[in-house]
């Protein structure tokens, strides 16, 4: 079944990623090269465990983006991160001392902040936080949260199970130009650079 794992991404990556060629040139030019084995074993290595299937493919096919404005093409205002900055986000996140097991921690072991060790960083936004793919064994593994520290918020908010399904829910977004969550698509025009894709947060109801 792990072996079948990429390829459920890359199907809704290639969409995602074929939508921003055709009318967000400039955020598909920032798409960075692939990440070599080299620096995905050192990234495991460092980590202490195997990265999920579906994010190693994901890093197999860009490992992050380059630029700046162009590459924050994902919902409040993220941007894709590669090998070296996902080992940076991890450790920055283990300094925030959640993951001392001889600490008396503030979450029960079956909350999602219990486990901080075991999440890996694949996208930051502007103001501070992280999306993350939790790599704790059970039901949870794989799913994709997001975080955002600098806005106070440090109650994971779940965007997926899975890279998959959030790279497909992103696609039928902008394909149909309907909400993804409360995070509307829209288009900003740049005469110079093309296009880049932005998404507007809605009003709660």
């Amino acid at each position: 079944m792990a072996s079948q794992v990429p390829d459920l991404l890359r199907p809704a990556w290639t969409r995602f990623s074929g939508w921003l060629a055709v009318n967000a040139p400039a955020s598909h030019a920032s798409l960075g090269r692939i990440a070599f084995a080299q620096e995905i074993a050192s990234l495991e290595s460092q980590l202490g465990f195997r990265l999920h299937p579906e994010l190693k493919a994901l890093l197999r096919l860009h490992n992050g983006t380059t630029g700046e404005g162009s590459a924050i093409f994902l919902p409040l205002h993220h941007r894709l991160i590669g090998t070296a900055e996902i080992l940076q986000s991890h450790f920055a996140l283990l300094d925030l001392g959640w993951h001392d097991e001889n600490e008396d921690l503030p979450w029960g072991e079956d909350d999602l902040n219990g486990h901080i060790h075991q999440w890996v960083p694949f996208a930051v936004p502007l103001d501070g936080g992280y999306a993350f793919v939790d790599h704790r064994p059970g039901p949870s593994y794989g799913h994709v949260y997001e975080m955002g520290i600098g806005s106070g918020d440090c109650d994971g908010t779940l965007w997926a199970t899975s890279l998959s399904s959030l790279f497909a829910q992103l696609a039928d977004a902008v394909e149909g130009q309907a909400p993804f969550r409360r995070f509307a698509p829209r288009l900003v025009h740049d005469p110079d650079q093309g296009s880049t894709l932005t998404w507007d947060i809605l009003p709660a109801r």
